[in-house]
């Protein structure tokens, strides 16, 4: 009779383990499912895709011009061109007008680089808001309140700030090396940009920058989600420039695109279900977009395995405070499961002592 209680013992305890490890993972996976991916322009040359706050339009560069398409790659519309070079468009928060970065010639000066606003109900309507050093990659923070931009006032491209109209300019990182283009947190606390190859971020009222994701690989193009949860970005991890997303927090990356060509500029569309990027798919640069779900679960460390184990960087109690706050009916689940999981270890013990 005991030995027929240990085993029935045994055998519950075995399928409340089994039950608690699949609702335990089933819980904490998380995987984006990618959709479709559809090519917009099939021109040369077409880069750096920014969308309209209201996700109707995407502007882009195109050859030395700055171009405007609906989000489908239909309508496309040149809104401003010169014989000089002009790229890296950006939209303002209210989806007026389009920041961006053209080649300038002053009188008896040399070439330098300078950014400019176009108002798009007005085309005509256009005023050059930096000089002199070289300036460039221009983003509206989400109030409208800033522009983040690359400067090389100090000697070589560093994140700088200032007003819509050029004036107040603040620098907010000051490193040996050149940053790379700098994007805002939705809430516009935050900047995440990229630096050597490692991806950063800096608060621009105390400007400490602080090191998000360091590996082995060469990691660009950062660019927060509309809901600060994930940072979509390029990585040459697969032996391609190919699109990659992590949690905010640095840990966890999956990848997106899987071409056997260059990835780059990365940007997301203000529902979060779509990114666009610029591709050389097929041999010329052109705009693309990925749809995607299920972006709302976190994304799992898949690769990082190894490198959390190398950098101790996982922090298990912050993760798992995340996690409850985040999905409290899924961590009323996972407590009751561990809960029926224990009076059962109880339970078998008690018998084994009949």
């Amino acid at each position: 009779m005991t030995l027929g209680r240990n085993n029935t013992g045994t055998l519950v305890l075995k399928i409340a383990l089994i039950a608690s490890i699949l609702l335990i993972s089933t819980a904490l996976a998380g995987a984006i499912s990618l959709g479709e991916t559809e090519q917009l322009t099939f021109d040369v040359n077409q880069r750096s895709p920014a969308w309209s706050p209201d996700g109707q339009l995407i502007a882009y560069s195109s050859e030395q011009a700055i171009w405007i398409m609906n989000a489908d790659g239909s309508d496309q519309t040149r809104i401003y061109d010169t014989i000089a070079w002009e790229g890296e468009p950006s939209f303002s928060s209210d989806g007026k007008f389009i920041y961006y970065a053209t080649e300038h010639v002053q009188p008896f000066s040399s070439k330098f680089v300078s950014i400019r606003v176009v108002e798009l109900a007005e085309k005509s309507n256009t005023s050059q808001i930096t000089e002199n050093a070289d300036k460039r990659e221009p983003v509206m923070s989400p109030d409208g309140t800033k522009i983040a931009y690359l400067s090389k006032t100090a000697g070589n491209y560093d994140i700088w700030t200032m007003n819509p109209d050029g004036s107040e300019s603040r620098q907010i990182t000051d490193s040996s090396s050149n940053e790379g283009a700098p994007s805002w947190s939705p809430e516009g606390d935050m900047l995440v940009y990229s630096l050597e190859g490692k991806i950063w971020t800096v608060d621009p009222d105390n400007r400490v920058p602080k090191l998000l994701r360091n590996d082995n690989f060469v990691n660009t193009n950062p660019v927060f989600n509309p809901d600060g949860t994930k940072i979509a970005f390029v990585s040459d991890r697969s032996g391609n420039s190919d699109i990659w997303v992590m949690n905010s927090n640095g840990v966890g990356i999956e990848q997106v695109t899987f071409e056997n060509s260059t990835q780059e500029h990365p940007a997301w569309s203000p529902e979060g279900d779509k990114i666009a990027f610029s591709s050389n798919e097929g041999g010329d640069y052109n705009i693309w977009t990925i749809a995607l779900s299920d972006t709302d679960s976190l994304v799992e460390l898949g690769p990082d395995k190894e490198l959390l184990v190398e950098e101790e960087k996982f922090d298990i109690l912050k993760e798992l405070e995340a996690f409850a706050t985040k999905s409290p009916l899924r961590t009323l689940i996972i407590l009751f499961s561990l809960s029926v999981v224990i009076i059962l270890i109880f339970l078998r013990n008690f018998l084994k002592g009949l």
